[in-house]
């Protein structure tokens, strides 16, 4: 009986795989803007400073994400790494922040889970180094793709 029972319970749990749902995305850049040159946030000067960035002028790579919706889990993703990077899902987005070991530049991705749309915000910001601080915001639409083969 505890030979059937344990047999029940290890089928229960690696039949778990079995409807896990993998969704392949295709992001594409779509528009965004850098603002460089602030010395702290709010500063009267940020709009001054920003610099509109044209999908023709981009050397900016599209990217291609991966996720188990059903375990909630990020598979592959831009700038994702499990040991850096910390996630959240919701019903409304999909959002990961990475940060470096020097706490200076934090990279945050919102893929919002209606709309399709993928937001990355840098921030790169050190107490009192006006030439080097920039925040950057650029948007992608994602759409699914489908294997070949």
């Amino acid at each position: 009986m505890k030979k059937l029972l344990g047999i029940v319970v290890l089928g229960l749990l690696l039949s778990g795989n079995a409807y896990s749902k993998i969704i392949d995305l295709h992001c594409k850049y779509i528009t965004g803007h850098v603002t460089e040159k602030i010395p702290h946030p709010g500063h009267t000067d940020s709009e001054a400073n920003t610099t509109f960035i044209p999908i023709s002028d981009t050397g900016i790579e599209d990217y291609k994400i991966k996720l188990d919706t059903t375990k909630e889990k990020i598979i592959e993703a831009p700038r994702y790494s499990s040991d850096r990077s910390s996630y959240s899902f919701s019903d409304e987005s999909i959002a990961w922040l990475t940060t470096d070991s020097e706490s200076i530049l934090q990279i945050k991705f919102t893929l919002n889970r209606y709309t399709g749309q993928l937001k990355e915000y840098h921030k790169h910001y050190a107490y009192g180094d006006t030439e080097n601080n920039y925040w950057m915001s650029l948007v992608y639409d994602c759409s699914f793709t489908k294997r070949l083969f």
